[in-house]
Order: structure tokens, then sequence, then C-alpha cells
């Protein structure tokens, strides 16, 4: 859950499975338009006008602003680990309010394949 830049609405999921807007004072939650299946909200934009949110199809990540008046949708940033062997997907990414810098999360499943000769 994320909460706006100026308090008064946080990010969540509705009993629909929908992303909203909940007023924090009460009232009625709106929809965020513009979001995909796919889509992972990863906070609010430093302006409050945008959310971002990032795919959770594999590689590259694609990170991008949804504005929340009116669902357009603007390419942010691809993220890809450095060595990306054995990464499936991204998981939590975290950025400052100026989106200059950020962290994020992933998996990595490696295994080891050992072939055996001459056994009988």
């Amino acid at each position: 859950m994320y909460v706006s830049p100026d308090g008064k609405e946080v990010i969540g999921l509705g009993s629909d499975g929908k992303t909203y807007l909940f007023p924090i004072d009460g009232g009625e939650p709106r929809i965020v338009p513009g979001l995909e299946p796919d889509d992972r909200t990863a906070g609010f934009s430093g302006d409050g006008a945008s959310i971002c949110v990032h795919n959770l199809a594999g590689l590259p990540t694609v990170v991008s602003t949804v504005e929340i008046a009116t669902g357009k949708r603007k390419v942010w940033k691809q993220i890809v680990p450095a060595d990306a062997a054995g990464v499936d997907n991204v998981g939590n990414i975290l950025f400052t309010a100026d989106m200059k810098s950020y962290v994020y999360s992933y998996t990595r499943n490696l295994s080891d394949l050992y072939l055996v000769e001459g056994l009988k």
C-alpha cells in the first residue's frame, strides 16, 4: 500500500481485484484508469499526478507512469539486473520522490547439472 504525497489517498486493491485510490478520510474510492492485468504498483510520482507501475511478465521489467486523471501511460525505464541468469522477473521497486534514484529486488533460481558416466 502506498500513500499519496499529499497524504490524502492510498493505493489498494478492491474486492474485484482492480486498483483503486482510497481516500484516507473516508468516501468513495476511485478506480485507477489505464492499468493492465500484469501491472504491479510501485508508488506515486513525486507530484502525485501519476502512479508508477511495472510488469510481471519477465525481463526486461518495464516501469511506466500512469496518469491518474487520464490513464495515459508513459514508459519511464526498463530494468534488467546486471547478471540476469536465473532471474524470471523483478520484484519490488522503490524510488525517490524525484525518481532519480531507485532500488529493486529480484529472486535468482540457479541449479547445477551433473553428468555421471560409467555407472552400472
